[in-house]
């Protein structure tokens, strides 16, 4: 079986909704922008290509309401985003910003505490749990309170890429905690959050060029991590993650199969989130809570809504993006702003990267920070507070490619 419980995270998500819903009538106004649009495109594909998986591959009533439920808990963390386009002004940035700084911190010094002191930290929250199928050996991994080595280093890994590029135009940020930060990355021993930050950090370079100010950053990191090599390599050599190891060999299993099912069905996929169903069509003889899943990123996406879902999935993410590069293009944006820009960038084809090894890009946890994060863009490019304030009097004209509800005569 497959069990998907109501967090206490989802009830605070929906708390937020149903505030924001409240609110946005009170202003009686309503955006949604070009993301915005192609994600309740991508959310419809889904909806209908799992109702035409029902004869194809014998799904009963039950199975599709519980694939469409995770399609739900989907819109409703995409509901985030539209909560604030809709409802955060300019000014609200630097407090979001210290908010999502302040909670991932507090992740990580708790994961350093936990990978010293609470080895093997999901056993003991869950010691029922059965190893190799719930989760594997984690030993002195850092896994805080995501349970998990690969999702915490992805936490990580996006609130490293914003100080990378929040330190590329020049701002001033505590580099204390960037070093804590990449502390608790390394004790992940997550090599894809590894490949996916190094990969981030070259789309940062890419953007800002290389400076003297970075180079002397790198240096004094490397000064201080080199100490520390001899003994990360025994550790990693514990977890045999210095070589092709049967997590690796697994992933390639999983893509050929996904492979297969995509050419199967090409145009819409076989539904969303009714992977775990499909494979038991196929005699995909698979077990524990990672069934429904597939670690492959944007081909599980294509496998799950073809390549009409894909699309209209990487239009979004591009979208965002090139809102991202007219923000630090932008000479009139503060220092902050642009490169936080700069790391929206980053950390959207750092998450492209690391969703090759884990299912990154759907987990609840993760795409809280992502659909957030993805907003600031466009709510830094939006006239600030008292633009808004004069607009909703009247004495401005409303905002270009933006849905408004009248006022009520």
């Amino acid at each position: 079986g497959k069990q998907a419980p109501f967090l206490i995270n989802d009830l605070v998500v929906l708390t937020i909704l149903v505030i924001a819903s409240v609110e946005a009538m009170r202003r009686r106004a309503f955006r949604l922008d070009g993301p915005g649009g192609l994600a309740v495109l991508f959310a419809i594909v889904g909806a209908t290509s799992a109702v035409l998986a029902v004869p194809r591959f014998g799904l009963s009533g039950f199975e599709l309401a519980f694939s469409l439920a995770y399609l739900f808990r989907w819109l409703a963390y995409f509901g985030l985003y539209i909560a604030a386009v809709n409802l955060l002004s300019r000014e609200d940035v630097p407090g979001l910003l210290g908010a999502f700084d302040a909670a991932v911190l507090l992740f990580a010094v708790f994961g350093i505490f936990q990978a010293v002191f609470l080895p093997g930290f999901a056993q003991l929250v869950y010691p029922e749990s059965v190893l190799y199928v719930d989760w594997d050996p984690q030993g002195h991994r850092l896994v805080s309170t995501f349970l998990d080595p690969n999702y915490a280093g992805a936490l990580l890994t996006i609130a490293l890429l914003l100080y990378a590029g929040r330190l590329s135009v020049g701002e001033r940020v505590p580099l204390w905690r960037v070093a804590v930060l990449l502390m608790a990355l390394v004790l992940t021993l997550s090599r894809g959050s590894m490949l996916a930050f190094g990969f981030g950090l070259v789309v940062v370079l890419l953007i800002r060029g290389v400076s003297a100010r970075a180079l002397k950053l790198a240096g004094v990191f490397a000064l201080l991590a080199a100490p520390a090599v001899p003994r990360l390599i025994t550790f990693a050599a514990a977890f045999n993650k210095l070589g092709i190891d049967a997590s690796a060999l697994q992933r390639l299993v999983a893509w050929s199969r996904a492979l297969r099912v995509f050419a199967d069905s090409p145009i819409f996929g076989v539904g969303f989130n009714t992977y775990g169903y499909v494979g038991r069509f196929y005699g995909f003889e698979d077990s524990g809570r990672a069934v429904f899943g597939l670690d492959g990123g944007l081909l599980f996406i294509a496998v799950m809504t073809g390549v009409v879902g894909l699309t209209l999935f990487v239009a979004m993410m591009g979208l965002v993006v090139m809102r991202a590069r007219r923000v630090w293009r932008d000479t009139t944006a503060s220092a902050q702003e642009r490169g936080v820009a700069v790391g929206v960038a980053a950390m959207t084809a750092a998450m492209v990267v690391h969703s090759l090894f884990v299912n990154s890009l759907l987990l609840p946890f993760l795409m809280e920070p992502l659909w957030l994060l993805w907003a600031v863009p466009f709510v830094v490019r939006r006239p600030g507070l008292q633009s808004r304030r004069r607009e909703a009097r009247g004495d401005a004209p409303p905002h270009v490619g933006v849905v408004s509800f009248p006022r009520a005569a």
